[in-house]
């Protein structure tokens, strides 16, 4: 016994007569004829009663027009969920974050997913960004947050928000204010990015239109390096407030916002533009990018991205800086040993 030939009995008792079930499905009454005394033989009893008045069901036929519909209500239940289940995106999508963000917009990221996309899988990783740049290129995640990446062929970006470069440190001293002055950076003892980042390119060029340089005995990619720099006391750092919002409601740093020239970072989220994407992918991105405005809107952040003209817009490169370890003479030395 197949679905359709419930589907048929059922229609069958519920029109009354052969003629106006085969109205009803579109199926030939000869044709509905066979399938009715197919039926009664596979089972075995009369189900129905003719007459020139049509079909009568017996009690045999009662019963089995009850278990019918029963029946088909479940299958039809079943197909709908299933196409729900369908529509509904599902799949694993992954996500390069600065080192800024994760503390911010995960945990609101999480509740986002859980609520709106429960059956999509995220994995969140966390690297600069000439770091994630690469492996974005390489098709090794899906989306990046990247800063301050310029426009260019076969990226999709959307900027998402801009944020200020601060001079960070422990509160107080005559000198705390809301500002700093770009020429007064020169007179701290600094801990700074190092010279592949994009934070620091941005300074250098700063630095160097006034025919200034930096110096720091430490340079780091890494903003936990900077954070803790900061928090001993030993040191100011540069860096966007977001990356030590914590400490400042803590009252354990200050941030103070550079100016003449004011220096600031636009932060997009970024995609290969011509790779296919799923429908989980395309649904994430969006919700990302709606979670990370609206968290980094609570903190005061601005959000204009509008005219990004007077941004330095610097595409990545390579993480190390020259002069790195494969540049030290016992490597060179060592030949082909360097791999």
């Amino acid at each position: 016994m197949e679905i359709r030939h419930l589907k048929y009995f059922v229609a069958m008792a519920e029109a009354g007569s052969l003629m106006k079930a085969s109205e009803r499905l579109r199926v030939a009454q000869p044709a509905l004829s066979v399938h009715l005394s197919n039926l009664e033989m596979d089972l075995g009893v009369r189900l129905v009663n003719r007459s020139n008045r049509g079909i009568e069901l017996t009690e045999e036929g009662e019963l089995l027009y009850e278990r019918a519909t029963q029946l088909l209500r479940y299958h039809e239940d079943a197909i709908a969920s299933l196409k729900a289940k369908r529509v509904s995106p599902s799949g694993s999508v992954s996500l390069g974050l600065p080192s800024t963000l994760p503390g911010i917009v995960t945990p609101a990221l999480y509740r986002a997913l859980r609520d709106r996309l429960p059956d999509v899988r995220l994995y969140v990783v966390e690297a600069s960004t000439a770091v994630l740049h690469e492996w974005l290129q390489d098709g090794k995640i899906d989306y990046a947050i990247l800063f301050n990446i310029p426009e260019s062929a076969g990226l999709h970006i959307t900027p998402l928000y801009i944020e200020d470069f601060c001079l960070v440190g422990r509160p107080g001293g005559e000198r705390s204010s809301k500002t700093v002055e770009f020429e007064e950076l020169f007179e701290y003892s600094l801990m700074l990015p190092c010279s592949a980042t994009s934070w620091r390119k941005i300074l250098d060029a700063a630095a160097d239109a006034r025919g200034c340089s930096f110096g720091s005995p430490i340079e780091t990619e890494s903003t936990s390096a900077l954070r803790a720099a900061a928090l001993a006391g030993d040191c100011h750092v540069i860096m966007p407030r977001t990356s030590v919002c914590e400490e400042i409601a803590r009252g354990e740093l200050e941030a103070r916002r550079i100016v003449n020239p004011d220096i600031k970072g636009l932060k997009s989220l970024v995609h290969i533009e011509n790779r296919m994407m799923t429908a989980a992918q395309r649904e994430t991105g969006r919700l990302v990018t709606e979670v990370i405005k609206n968290e980094l809107t609570k903190l005061d952040t601005d959000m204009c991205v509008a005219d990004t003209k007077a941004l330095t817009l610097i595409s990545p490169s390579a993480l190390f800086p020259k002069g790195g370890w494969r540049g030290h003479p016992a490597h060179r030395e060592a030949g082909s040993l360097v791999q």
